[in-house]
């Protein structure tokens, strides 16, 4: 521990003289909407223009909350990013697209209809754009309360969005997401009060291809926040709250000589490098893993699933071509501990298994097992 505190320090110090000179390029505060438009999820396949053209209507109409996913950008070049599409796909459990979800859920295409739901929590908030030449870094605060309790998957969903994206072969692409993260770091209490707070690099948003300059064209850009999960012992999730919010550019900014004190700013950098470390140091040990090959015996798998904390198992999905002759028990595996067994399938082909499981204090994620055909070995 004493040498992750040194390199944490040591992380911050280049920040440290510069440090002076950073200032509030622009700030905007925002009362909770009361309701807000579904929340449409649209991962892009091949020609599929005339529908996005339709839903990019319904969204500027108020219609819809659109989210433009562009799946498979990498093959098409262009420039615009698909690992979070790529991984937003996999959780819905997508294997084709176009595809869509609908409040969180997978849905047919046709079931896209114009709809308002009222916000079950009320979240007032506040995005501000702070740096010295350019935008180093983008702070979102967020307050409300809880009118019941949470349940334990419960996640605070942060989508930066551009509103009108090109790409390098000058496609438009609407309401394309660049960057997203969920949050798990909420009060869950019935009455509880979260003071949520999310602060992201400069370094980190021009990766996802967010570029905000001096902050003069900074509204090119939607922040949305969307609150997924449920209450109580609701065993179902959906959206809970949706705000969504243009970025506040310079020429909106209160006072343009505000400079913010060094010591906040500095405290501020330590917190979040201490809370990246001890987040993905509590993935690495939690999370389970799903591990496996061919048995000797003929169409029989060989697994073992390796429990970090305490680990519920879910439903079995088979990849193409192939089914399962059977099933893993659903159970609860105790932490630190692993559970091994056999299964039995049938069918042809590279096989791909997707198992469901709900992790203690990390939520719920998809372990994916992949082996070749077994006749490729013959």
């Amino acid at each position: 521990m004493r040498v992750l505190a040194i390199l944490s320090i040591l992380l911050v110090m280049p920040f440290a003289t510069a440090i002076s000179d950073l200032s509030l390029y622009s700030e905007a505060k925002f009362a909770s909407q009361d309701e807000a438009p579904i929340l449409v999820e649209w991962f892009h396949g091949s020609d599929d223009e005339s529908q996005v053209e339709q839903l990019e209507q319904m969204d500027r109409d108020g219609e819809i909350t659109l989210l433009h996913w562009r799946t498979g950008a990498e093959e098409e070049g262009g420039g615009l990013p698909d690992d979070d599409a790529n991984a937003r796909m996999m959780y819905h459990s997508f294997t084709q697209t176009p595809s869509v979800a609908i409040d969180g859920y997978p849905e047919n295409i046709s079931d896209i209809k114009p709809e308002m739901r009222q916000n079950e929590v009320s979240i007032d908030w506040t995005i501000q754009l702070i740096g010295s030449s350019e935008v180093e870094l983008l702070n979102i605060t967020a307050t409300w309360t809880n009118p019941m309790a949470l349940n334990g998957a419960t996640q605070m969903h942060i989508f930066i969005i551009e509103t009108n994206a090109v790409d390098s072969m000058g496609r438009e692409v609407p309401n394309l997401v660049r960057d997203w993260s969920p949050s798990s770091s909420l009060n869950f209490a019935a009455n509880g009060t979260n003071y949520w707070n999310e602060t992201i690099t400069r370094d980190h948003l021009v990766g996802a291809g967010i570029d905000l300059g001096d902050a003069s064209f900074a509204d090119k850009y939607e922040v949305m926040l969307i609150l997924i999960g449920g209450f109580d012992d609701e065993k179902t999730n959906r959206v809970l709250s949706i705000q969504r919010e243009q970025m506040p550019t310079y020429w909106q900014s209160v006072d343009q000589g505000a400079v913010l004190t060094p010591a906040i700013l500095l405290l501020i950098l330590i917190v979040c490098i201490g809370f990246i470390i001890m987040a993905e140091r509590k993935r690495e040990i939690g999370l389970p893993r799903l591990e496996g090959s061919w048995s000797k015996e003929e169409n029989v798998i060989d697994y073992r699933i390796i429990a970090g904390y305490p680990v519920e198992i879910g439903d079995l999905t088979m990849g193409e071509g192939w089914r399962a002759n059977g099933r893993i028990k659903k159970q609860t595996i105790p932490a630190n501990t692993t559970q091994e067994g056999t299964l039995r399938v049938s069918g042809n082909g590279d096989l791909t298994l997707k198992l469901a499981v709900k992790v203690d204090e990390l939520g719920d994620w998809i372990l994916d097992l992949n082996l070749p055909d077994p006749r490729s070995n013959d």
